[in-house]
């Protein structure tokens, strides 16, 4: 987990230096001279300094260590510089103390993310009370504090803060003076890596402490610290996990494009994963160390109520009220889905079940790029890559095809506030937030690498090319001629320079628009669309695409690449564990009685 033969060369060049001639414990003389003084002045001269110089901080000396600056207690305050001094005279020629400086300063915006839900190794676990180490150094009422040893000469910074805080815990727990000492000597050296400075790590100048690089690595540092608090009993487990992430920390910082405040800010799961798999490598955890994070049995449930074609599907989806709140419930198994939406806000909706032939989906093909061949269902030219699970993601590929198709969750607990903040912005007259939800929800977004191009497997549709046979030289009555030959000439407008074409069925005029594009295969697709569709149905009327293959032209499918976090960021897709109570009859009950009810 870490060096340990570091750890014991550190302690005794600690044990050397720090020790002295401690063994002598009589303070009588033995040579015949002179009783030692009754009183003995001292003095502290330091510096106070957080993110620059603090002036006004009132340093006290923490005689008996309880954190707390008393009245009995001699006290300095900081000048402009962060400078002070503490004289005092007492009958204790070798005090022992804390250092403490206090003082006011309008307070932080950093936000501390929520506390990770560890499932550590039971023989890792802190079993101490613990305390709140993990606070910030200015609190919410702006009021600024740090702590250091004793033995750093009146320095009081970050770094030494840092330092007590693990002193203190071990101090709370019982170790003992080797063991801190041990502990100490190794943190130093972990700081002098973290913060790649050299020399005395806990000498920290007011420059270098307002250094931006300083400054984002200890706000990193600190985020780490509030991740994952005083849960294990490992003090310096933080300060490892800091040193070996360090540089991937600083990476996602940077391809967020954000500054490492703001980043930070948003508690991002890309952190909790590094952390995690940081946690796992180091042997501190042995499962996933936050709720949020999919787990093996979450991925079981995904596997067994989303994914496999086979298996018991629990899958909910939600349109935007722009296209009238349309949603579909599969419920138990792939053939049976209840299909709806709301119209002037009335919920309307019923069971489609496929096995009695209702919406049955036809077999495709599809063409992939890779073996050159179209590939149909069970085509044993084709073997699918091995899904991956990385994160909250699923990596697989696009049916028949080699595209990368990953699924990204979110995972919510079903009775949590982040699942009823969700469910309060669904529309009212569906009434999800009445549901009992399932212990997890996991909402996904689906992300398509490339364009897919699909056609039907067997029997699929046809038309003949124009007698040119060139795609180049179609034009917009070639278009009308081939689609609409019972209504050509008569009944229709030609725009060859706008490639439109206004067709008059039965006194309703539809508009289309066609153009040549380049498909999946490399090869030229024909594209008609109709085009004077009103705004709001628009995006849910595809184009209909034609392959052109010498002297015909195949009907095919494209799917094109999208990222559905982008395209359909307003959607609501959520799977569960449908078996979990009942869960997937009850809901879809729960919407067969809300249709029911509205019935007059």
């Amino acid at each position: 987990m870490r060096l340990t033969h570091l750890s014991s060369l550190l302690l005794g060049t600690c044990l050397l230096s720090a020790c002295g001639d401690s063994n002598n414990d009589s303070d009588n003389p033995t040579d015949g001279g002179t009783l030692p003084p009754a009183s003995f002045d001292h003095q502290i001269i330091g510096t106070v300094v957080y993110q620059g110089a603090v002036a006004g901080a009132e340093v006290c000396v923490d005689f008996n260590q309880n954190a707390s600056c008393e009245t009995n207690e001699p006290s300095g305050i900081a000048d402009a510089e962060g400078k002070y001094q503490i004289d005092w005279t007492s009958n204790v020629e070798m005090p022992v103390y804390d250092l403490i400086a206090n003082w006011q300063q309008a307070a932080e915006t950093a936000t501390k993310p929520a506390l990770l839900k560890a499932a550590f190794r039971t023989d890792a676990l802190n079993t101490h009370a613990q305390s709140d180490n993990t606070q910030t150094v200015i609190s919410m009422e702006g009021e600024g504090r740090l702590v250091a040893l004793q033995e750093h000469g009146g320095e009081i910074n970050a770094l030494t803060n840092l330092e007590f805080q693990r002193v203190a815990r071990m101090r709370a727990a019982g170790t003992t003076s080797l063991e801190i000492a041990s502990q100490r000597a190794l943190l130093a050296a972990m700081v002098l890596t973290i913060y790649e400075r050299q020399g005395n790590p806990y000498k920290l100048s007011a420059e270098q402490s307002l250094a931006p690089e300083f400054i984002d690595t200890y706000r990193l540092h600190r985020h780490l610290e509030a991740l994952i608090g005083d849960q294990l009993s490992d003090v310096l487990a933080v300060d490892d996990i800091m040193s070996m992430t360090r540089d991937q920390l600083r990476n996602l910082v940077e391809a967020s494009g954000m500054n490492t405040q703001d980043y930070l800010n948003n508690d991002p799961m890309a952190i909790r994963f590094l952390v995690n798999n940081a946690l796992l490598a180091a042997g501190y955890i042995e499962t996933p160390i936050d709720e949020k994070i999919m787990s093996y049995a979450d991925w079981q449930v995904i596997k067994n109520h989303f994914f496999e074609d086979d298996q018991l599907h629990s899958d909910f989806t939600l349109a935007p009220a722009k296209l009238h709140s349309a949603f579909t419930l599969t419920y138990g198994t792939p053939d049976l889905t209840f299909i709806g939406s709301i119209i002037e806000g009335k919920v309307n909706g019923r069971v489609f079940d496929y096995r009695e032939g209702e919406g049955t989906e036809t077999p495709e093909a599809c063409w992939n790029q890779e073996l050159e061949l179209w590939v149909g269902h069970d085509d044993k030219a084709y073997q699918a890559p091995e899904i991956r699970y990385i994160d909250n993601t699923l990596h697989t590929v696009y049916s028949s095809t080699f595209v990368p198709l990953t699924v990204e969750f979110t995972k919510y607990s079903g009775s949590g506030d982040e699942w009823q903040a969700v469910l309060s912005t669904t529309p009212p007259a569906l009434k999800l937030g009445e549901l009992s939800w399932p212990s997890q929800v996991y909402r996904y977004h689906i992300k398509q690498a490339a364009d897919v191009m699909c056609r039907v497997q067997d029997e699929f549709i046809t038309w003949p090319m124009p007698s040119h046979q060139d795609a180049e030289q179609l034009t917009t009555a070639d278009i009308a001629r081939l689609f609409w030959p019972a209504f050509y000439p008569d009944d229709t407008v030609i725009d060859e320079e706008n490639k439109t074409i206004k067709v008059n069925i039965t006194g309703q005029v539809e508009t289309h628009q066609w153009s040549l594009i380049t498909g999946p295969s490399d090869e030229p697709v024909l594209r008609v669309k109709q085009i004077d569709l009103p705004a709001a149905y628009a995006d849910m009327v595809s184009a209909d695409d034609y392959l052109i293959q010498g002297d015909k032209l195949i009907e095919v499918s494209i799917y094109e690449a999208t990222d559905y976090m982008s395209k359909f960021g307003d959607y609501l897709n959520v799977s569960f564990d449908g078996n979990e109570d009942n869960f997937n009859q009850r809901f879809q009950q729960h919407l067969e009685a809300i249709v029911k009810g509205q019935q007059p």
